[in-house]
């Protein structure tokens, strides 16, 4: 069996989503958010002015209140890798603030206790789980649940998922919410990381063709295959290069629309908001700015990793 490859300083931990009284679901879309910071217009903006400077440039003074708030809560992405500032700025905003909840040992009901002791021991130990765990983790909406031991784990889970479902058919049930949330729509994976390939593209090529592009990003895996170097008038490939440029025009299009509604701190969505035109070099000499520190951060983390003492087998 080969060998899986050894997890990177800089990469994230499913353990990085929980932290003492903070805590936050495994998601894709928070780095996806991330990536898209870094190319939109807006917040590149706002990290380069001030303010006022900000809430002048704008004619809608909402959008621009929500940018600003986003870059003073977010910090300038191009300062971090993605872990460091998940960590820092990430977990705390997309998080509930309690300890995580679990579920819990309360009391064990005994055939040989008599119902006076039963009742004063229950009343103890559900006093100090209230006071004490379901306090900490935010008193999230609970049930206590007889179970009755000396069944089969297989019959008890069932039993326990048909009584759970009627439960919360019964009640709405209170969910804790975060200061930014991502949105749940069909937005999918492959969509925003071809988007953000292709933007990364047509910063570095900016004089190309969009169906060269295209087929650089891999955005297409049906029209994909045509090579980006192929001439120009090439009968063979005429359809395909047809596609490629519309669907790299649309997917353009969307991942700007993505990009300025993430600096509002709405991620990720296509509800319509202005959008101007990207200036493709701007955005490559700041991409380039930004890989060239990542890289170098990176290898200092590997020289740390170097120098430090080995760990116990």
């Amino acid at each position: 069996m080969k060998d899986r490859p050894e997890r990177q300083p800089w990469q994230l931990h499913p353990k990085d989503f929980t932290k003492k009284h903070v805590y936050a679901k495994q998601d894709w879309r928070f780095q996806m958010f991330f990536e898209y910071l870094r190319i939109s217009p807006s917040y590149q903006m706002a990290l380069e002015s001030t303010e006022d400077a900000l809430l002048a440039h704008f004619n809608d003074i909402e959008r621009a209140k929500s940018i600003w708030k986003t870059r003073t809560d977010f910090g300038n992405v191009h300062e971090y890798l993605f872990k460091e500032w998940w960590l820092e700025k990430g977990l705390p905003l997309f998080g509930i603030h309690t300890s995580k909840p679990r579920l819990h040992y309360v009391q064990r009901l005994s055939h040989l206790a008599d119902d006076t002791n039963l009742l004063v021991d229950a009343n103890r130990t559900l006093s100090e789980f209230i006071r004490g765990k379901f306090a900490n983790e935010g008193k999230p909406d609970s049930a206590l649940i007889s179970i009755p031991l000396g069944q089969s784990t297989t019959t008890i889970v069932r039993q326990l998922k048909k009584l759970l479902s009627e439960i919360e058919k019964e009640q709405t049930v209170h969910r804790p919410v975060a200061v930014y949330q991502v949105q749940n729509n069909k937005l999918q994976y492959r969509r925003l990381i071809s988007g953000i390939r292709l933007m990364y593209m047509r910063a570095m090529h900016p004089d190309e063709e969009l169906w060269r592009i295209a087929s650089r990003a891999k955005i297409s895996h049906s029209h994909g295959r045509i090579d980006f170097r192929s001439p120009k008038k090439d009968a063979n490939n005429a359809n395909s290069r047809r596609m490629l440029t519309i669907m790299a025009s649309r997917l353009l299009h969307d991942a700007a629309i993505i990009s300025e509604n993430a600096a509002t701190g709405i991620f990720p969505s296509l509800q319509p908001i202005e959008t101007g035109p990207v200036d493709a070099h701007k955005l490559f000499a700041r991409l380039k700015t930004t890989l060239m520190w990542e890289k170098k951060r990176k290898a200092e983390y590997k020289t740390q990793d170097k120098s430090a003492p080995p760990k116990a087998s």
